[in-house]
Parts: C-alpha cells; structure tokens; sequence
C-alpha cells in the first residue's frame, strides 16, 4: 500500500547511522517515502559546526524533496545543541513538524519534548510504523507507543513498545540510492555515501549480558524494558547470512566486516552454525567485540577459522577503577590470561581504554601501565576519552561524590566532539601527558620494552614530558603508516578514512 506522507530521516555526522537506516527500511516496507539525508561526517577526530551554507543546503533539499516530516537522529547527548540549532533553523524555514529519535532523546525525553514536536524512546524499529501510519491516516498520534507528542503547553507521554525480534527487522536498504543524499560542504551528493566504502558493519543481537557497565547506556536502556522482553537478543545465524548475501550483492567493495555489537555472542552451538556458514557463504575477513569475561580458546578458533581477522577488548581500566567506578568485574589477571589465548589462537587483538576520568590516581595510572606492560606483543591499542552520558549510573554517582559538575556531562559538554579517541596534542596535565605517551610506545614493536622502562623510570620525563610526547607522536605516526600501507595492499584505504582520522598534527592514538 502506497502512503502518502513523506518523510525525511536525517543523520547527523555519521554516513554509517544503522539507526537511520533501519528506520528508512522499516518505513518504506511499509509504503512511506523516504528521504535518507547524511548530514556532514566528523573529520580529523572532531565534529566541526555546520557552515551556513551547509544549513542552507539541507533546507533547499527538504523543500526541493517535498517534505512534511523531518526526523533527526540524535544518537549522542554531545549533539543536542547542534540538533536544537537545526531544528529551529528547519522549522523558521519550512514550518514542519520536528521529530528527535536516539540515544539522546531515550536519556533525556523531558529535555527534548521541549524541542521537537514530537521524540520517540528506544527501540522504535515497528513503532514508528505505527506512529507514521497513524499521522498518514489522519489518527490521533498522541497514544502511540514509544513516542511523545507536544501540543503546546500539553505533552502526552506514552509507555514503550515490547522489544523487538530481531529476525523481523528489514535489512538497511542500500538499493534505492534515489532517495538518499549527502550534505557536505557546498555539496550535496545523491547516492548512498556508504556503499563503496570497503568497511560493512553488522549486528549479530542487540542489548549486552554484561549490562551493569556504569557509563553504558544499557544502564538507562535496560530498566526501561523490564517486562517488556529480554535485552539481550540474537540474531539468527540464517538471518545474519542472508543479510550479508544482500548487502554482498549491491555493496561490491566490501573487504571486512565490523560486527558492532557490544559483544558479540560466544554460544557453543550459535558460533558452531555461524563459523560454518560464514566461511562456506560469505567468506570475507571480519571482527568483533568481547568481554575479557567471555574469552575462551575453542570458539575464538572457530570464528578464528571462519574468517575473523581481529577481536576488540574492551579493559577500561585497572582492577580498582573498573571495580568501584565502572562496576566491571574484570581483573588484570583475566585480562592477561584473554591475551595469551589471543596469541594462542593467533588473532590480532585491539585492547581498549578509557582515560580522562576524574578519578584514577597516580597508583591506578601506574598499575594500568604495569599490567599493559606484561602483556605479550603484539597488540593494538586504542584509547578514547571517559564520555559521562546523563542518567548513567556513572553520571549520577559523581555528581554525588562531587566530582564532576552538570557540566561535565554530555548534552552540556560535547567532550565527544572532541576526544572521542584520545590524542596527544589535546591540552592536559603534566602527569597525564606523561602516562598516555608511555602508553602510546607500549604496542610499538619496533621499539623493545627495555627502552619504555627506561622511559618510565626517567625522572626527567616526569617533569618534563614534552619531548616524552614528541617521541611517542613520532612513534605513533610511523605505526599509522604501517597501517596505513597493509590497508591500502587490502584495498581499505579511503579517502573518507583519511579524512576522519589523519591529521599529523593531532594524531589519535593507535
């Protein structure tokens, strides 16, 4: 059934919004027309303010496109202003009606109700069918769940829909490249902006078994649906494949697949199934996520087998941070064993860290790096900045104990615009500057660990870490072009990639 109601998705800063495009799909199975527009991209680690002509430009294309919704995706709290910006620039323009769904409006609904005229909450993926169904048939949207609606002074708030089977979910839709655009600079482009990229990201389920993480959303998420279905889902294994025969089909440059869930499911007889039919039906290198928590030699060889290339860990931190501030009850001891079943399996492994806390102490600091340390090379490393989400319970216990302020928390702050992954150049203290540079040399194999301890054990340096830093950029930009020259022989460098991360003055870290 064809339906009359056409309806704008917009994606802020991220071509890849599997948000965005899952909502597209859904809404055009179910006849809408749909308009998918990519809204600028992050260059250079940072997420830089919309030109005017940029603005301009999104305008003309809702005009030009016919439009009677808009819709963002505020998938981070760091966008709110920048959301806030656009709407009211939309709505002086055209006079549409606004709706903000993510991340952002599932934190703060009473925030964003105040903004948009209407907010969907959480998982939205056949509610906004619904929603729209009812708007298009000229129903009353006000009792529809998972959305609120704004009618003046009057808000109507609605509970959520059950949680969805993820089997029933329409693939992200990358055949009608008609209805999608890229605004970028003086540009706007037609096409789909992602679909020669060599990177294809997937998810095998949704939700996370280890939810309890205090500055992950799933501590926000999770409460929301008590009763209304299990957080945490599997795909089916036929369904995932299915999906990659598609996507295989119109995305012909694929080279790797980035599974991004919050881990991925290590279940004897699903891992069976999937390393099986991965390796007979799709056949492409890929790699996942996991918790130091879940490793084990036997299915890390058999994804191993099928194809996986890399696995990410998230460590965050030492035993005491991740005990008492993030309530991940993950050792040094774990995290040490997981490596060396890494290198048993002979898998790449990228361990992650979260710095710029307000709470780790010069003895964290220094266990972290000792741990780090013992760990057998190789290894990559990546480090990203502490985001305080709001309403996490992370956010709610320092603010309690008075470390951190409202402004600390993102929404307020945009700390994500700016150190989502950590770089070198970014201003901080003399201490921290120090450990992240002798951080930064751990994973270099071309430089033996006897120098890093002598680095570490330099009195100089404590004082003095700038030549530290220097050293550890240099060290870090010979690294990048190493990696820089394998993904380029696989045929993964882009100039998307080179655009968002490569600045040789500020450097993130690798």
């Amino acid at each position: 059934m064809s339906r009359q109601l056409s309806i704008a998705v917009i994606s802020l800063y991220a071509l890849e919004n599997n948000g965005v495009r899952h909502v597209a799909s859904s809404l055009r199975e179910a006849g809408f027309s749909v308009t998918e527009i990519y809204f600028k991209d992050w260059v250079n680690n940072n997420f830089p303010w919309p030109d005017e002509i940029e603005v301009i430009n999104l305008i003309e294309l809702l005009r030009e496109r016919k439009i009677d919704v808009v819709g963002f995706s505020v998938r981070a709290s760091a966008f709110h202003r920048m959301a806030k910006y656009l709407t009211e620039r939309v709505r002086h323009a055209l006079g549409l009606p606004i709706l903000w769904g993510g991340m952002h409006p599932t934190f703060m609904p009473d925030l964003c109700i105040q903004i948009a005229d209407y907010i969907s909450i959480g998982e939205v993926d056949h509610a906004v069918v619904d929603f729209f169904t009812r708007m298009d048939d000229g129903e009353d949207v006000t009792t529809a769940p998972s959305f609120w609606t704004r009618r003046g002074q009057t808000i109507y708030r609605n509970d959520l829909a059950p949680l969805v089977n993820l089997d029933e979910i329409p693939f992200r839709d990358f055949h009608t490249a008609q209805d999608k655009f890229h605004v970028e600079g003086t540009a706007v482009t037609q096409g789909d902006p992602f679909i020669t990229n060599p990177e294809y990201t997937l998810l095998a389920s949704r939700g996370c078994p280890y939810w309890t993480c205090t500055f992950c959303s799933n501590t926000v998420t999770k409460p929301l649906y008590e009763g209304l279905g299990k957080n945490f889902r599997l795909r089916s294994v036929e369904h995932i494949i299915q999906e990659m025969e598609y996507a295989m089909a119109l995305c012909t440059n694929i080279k790797v697949v980035r599974f991004d869930d919050e881990v991925f499911p290590i279940r004897k007889v699903w891992i069976k199934e999937f390393s099986e039919k991965w390796a007979e039906r799709v056949g492409i290198p890929f790699e996942v996520l996991v918790d130091p928590r879940m490793v084990s030699y036997e299915p890390l060889k058999q994804l191993k087998d099928a194809g996986m290339r890399a696995i990410c860990m998230g460590i965050q931190a030492n035993d005491r941070v991740n005990r008492d501030f993030y309530h991940r009850p993950v050792s040094n001891a774990q995290i040490v064993e997981a490596q060396k079943v890494f290198r048993q399996v002979g898998i790449t492994s990228n361990l992650q860290l979260i710095w710029d806390d307000p709470f780790s102490t010069e003895e964290d600091k220094d266990e972290l790096f000792r741990m780090l340390m013992s760990l057998e090379r190789p290894f990559e490393l990546y480090l990203f900045g502490l985001t305080i989400y709001p309403r996490t319970h992370l956010a709610r216990k320092l603010l309690r104990e008075g470390l951190i302020t409202e402004a600390d928390i993102e929404g307020v702050n945009t700390h994500a615009f700016k150190q989502f992954r950590v770089d070198l150049g970014f201003p901080r203290a003399k201490a921290d500057r120090r450990w992240l540079a002798l951080i930064v040399l751990m994973n270099k194999g071309f430089l033996p660990k006897s120098t890093i301890w002598k680095l570490y054990e330099s009195d100089y340096f404590k004082d003095n870490p700038d030549p530290l830093v220097a050293f550890a950029q240099a060290a870090n930009l010979v690294k990048m072009a190493g990696v820089a020259g394998e993904m380029t022989l696989r045929g993964e460098m882009t100039p998307l990639l080179i655009k968002r991360w490569v600045n040789p003055r500020s450097l993130v870290t690798m």
